[in-house]
């Protein structure tokens, strides 16, 4: 037997037992939270963010390209009949069972940690309707209170000052006021990057993402620039191990509403009640239209510059990105899928129980 041949077979229909190995070890959070997400992580990221942080275009990115690149050509032969269909069936195997564990070493096990609200020790609170009226009017004032502090009227939109590159700088500032209150959330070494791919993304509907391989969070430099500060914010909480997208959305929140510039307060505020307000109108639509009609005409023209953005790359595929993100969400661990970013109200409610908006 040619057990180096048989060892490339072996290798290639690995991903099978990799994927039951990695739901075994989700059975046991507290086991991965201690040894991987605050052990083994902690110092693989902050080494690859302090590394590549120094080059200014995403390595990420142009390590996807390549492997595409790679991978049209392997088809292309295969085509044009130079690659045996058994040689691409191994060379795919292959690629996939590496890829599979090279993910879930790097960053995927993180999905399976114990959840944030437990870390944080923050009690469960219940989403009744009155506390969530409550928050939500809570979170319209100070909506108001911050646009009016930046825009000095009530009419203007906000119009962020600083260039995209300052704005992902910048973003390690609240997670360094963040970290007095919880030290778990300590970000060194900051690599938040403009993304190569920004067109596709906002074809696809991406506002952001980390690349699990790299490490490195890349943003949607073409959506509106007054939700970029939340948008990074949101990918660091990624990089420091956070999967669940309930959770990073929080942390992002969390460290915006933290930070020392009004223009990152703002983008939290704003991101946390456009949230609520989805869910004051599953709650009451009437509700819904009486708090948008405290809102400063100049905080609805940035939801409206928002809607517009995102209508703009509305597409017949939009559905299909989507659906294929859902299934990779419920496949790692999140099983709402991408309604897991409106979960973020259940951990505001818990919050701002203890510290009131």
């Amino acid at each position: 037997m040619d057990f180096p041949k048989f060892g490339r077979w072996l290798l290639a229909f690995s991903f099978l037992p990799l994927y039951y190995l990695v739901q075994w070890f989700s059975d046991y959070p507290a086991l991965i939270e201690t040894y991987y997400s605050r052990g083994f992580y902690v110092y693989w990221s902050e080494g690859l963010r302090f590394v590549l942080g120094r080059f200014p275009i995403s390595v990420g990115d142009l390590l996807y390209i390549v492997i595409i690149v790679w991978g049209l050509i392997k088809i292309r032969k295969h085509l044009k009949g130079k690659t045996p269909v058994k040689s691409l069936l191994l060379f795919t195997g292959t690629a996939v069972s590496i890829f599979y564990l090279v993910f879930n070493l790097s960053w995927g096990l993180n999905y399976h940690r114990t959840p944030l609200n437990e870390s944080l020790n923050l009690s469960s609170a219940l989403k009744d309707s009155l506390a969530l009226f409550n928050l939500t009017e809570a979170l319209v004032l100070k909506a108001n209170v911050l646009h009016k502090k930046i825009a000095l009227d009530s009419l203007s939109a906000v119009k962020i000052p600083y260039q995209t590159n300052e704005i992902l700088t910048m973003g390690i500032s609240g997670y360094e006021v963040l970290e007095q209150k919880y030290p778990l959330l300590s970000y060194p070494h900051t690599a938040v990057k403009k993304s190569v791919f920004a067109i596709p993304l906002s074809y696809m509907g991406y506002a952001g993402y980390l690349n699990p391989f790299t490490l490195e969070a890349q943003v949607n430099q073409k959506i509106p620039a007054y939700r970029l500060p939340v948008v990074a914010t949101h990918e660091m909480a990624h990089q420091l191990g956070y999967a669940s997208e309930r959770d990073t959305n929080f942390i992002g929140y969390l460290a915006g509403i933290h930070h020392p510039d009004l223009y990152f307060n703002y983008a939290s505020t704003t991101l946390a009640l456009s949230y609520c307000l989805r869910d004051v109108y599953r709650e009451s639509p009437k509700r819904q239209q009486e708090f948008i009609a405290l809102l400063n005409p100049g905080v609805i023209k940035n939801f409206q510059e928002s809607n517009r953005f995102w209508e703009m790359y509305q597409n017949p595929l939009s559905p299909y990105f989507e659906s294929i993100f859902n299934r990779f969400l419920k496949m790692n661990n999140q099983a709402q899928g991408v309604k897991s970013y409106g979960q973020i109200v259940q951990l505001l409610l818990a919050y701002h129980a203890q510290y009131p908006a």
